[in-house]
């Protein structure tokens, strides 16, 4: 009987095969890929999801009197021949946040697309500031009476991201309005994102690439790729690995908290409607 044996070759090393060998034994690496397997799954949900969505911000402000008090006595002030109490104005921006198409087909007639004042107050004058495109024909729809407390809205159709700038000048106390109305397949009534908090100006930069790289510099999303870089790359300060674990707990745990308000911060404060309805009555 003849036994036959086979030597394993030892022979020199490849330095590419090492590292790949190196790199793909490291713990951290698992980790990297199930984040990243997370986004990839999260982003293809948004990608094909189809939804019918109508959504809404608004900024009101008081120009002439406040939310508890009329104007003095000696001040009268009128409008069209009327005396007001206080004068109110309140932009809102509507758009269509979804991915489906709203067509007039969608408006009940019994119910009709309206915004609603609150308080005791009247509608002075509406008018439509800014669209994201004439072709949806987005406009007023006839008020009556002259003095109302609802201005009725409508449109031919709004394609994802199509909307408009409604401007409202009226007597309530109440800054917020209400957006009602039904629309066919919109059972739950349409997204109230709350009051549009004016962002800081900024200095226009008279370079492009220089403001959008900037803009990508300070965002939370490149700073928590940098960071993790840093701590899987990076060098690592002596002194750190001579602190006692709680300090060093500590630490991580203040840089983390600052971290993560800023971010929620930044977030919370992002301009939620289309771009193309930017106007300076929202800044």
């Amino acid at each position: 009987m003849q036994i036959w044996a086979v030597a394993a070759y030892e022979g020199p090393s490849v330095p590419w095969i090492d590292d790949a060998l190196r790199v793909l034994g490291l713990n951290w690496l698992n980790g990297l890929i199930a984040i990243a397997s997370f986004f990839f799954a999260f982003l293809s949900y948004v990608w094909t999801r189809r939804r019918t969505k109508l959504a809404y911000v608004y900024v009101g402000e008081h120009l002439l009197g406040s939310a508890s008090d009329t104007l003095p006595p000696a001040i009268v002030v009128q409008y069209n021949g009327i005396s007001i109490p206080r004068l109110t104005k309140t932009v809102v921006v509507i758009w269509n946040d979804g991915e489906n198409p709203i067509t007039a087909d969608n408006l009940v007639a019994s119910d009709p697309l309206r915004l609603e004042i609150g308080g005791e107050g009247e509608i002075l004058s509406v008018a439509v500031l800014k669209k994201t495109r004439e072709v949806t024909n987005f406009r007023l729809a006839d008020l009556a009476p002259q003095l109302s407390k609802q201005a009725p809205l409508t449109f031919d159709f709004l394609d994802a991201n199509d909307g408009a700038v409604v401007e409202i000048l009226h007597t309530s106390t109440e800054r917020k309005p209400r957006l009602l109305g039904t629309l066919i397949g919109l059972p739950k009534g349409f997204t109230n994102l709350g009051q549009f908090t004016r962002p800081k100006p900024r200095r226009k930069s008279k370079n492009k690439i220089v403001a959008k790289l900037s803009a990508w510099v300070f965002s939370p999303l490149f700073v928590a790729a940098a960071g993790f870089l840093i701590a899987v790359y990076g060098p690592r300060p002596a002194f750190l690995f001579d602190l006692p674990s709680s300090s060093l707990s500590a630490m991580l745990g203040v840089v983390c908290g600052f971290l993560t308000t800023w971010a929620f911060h930044s977030w919370a404060s992002r301009r939620r409607y289309p771009k193309s309805l930017d106007l300076e009555a929202l800044e």
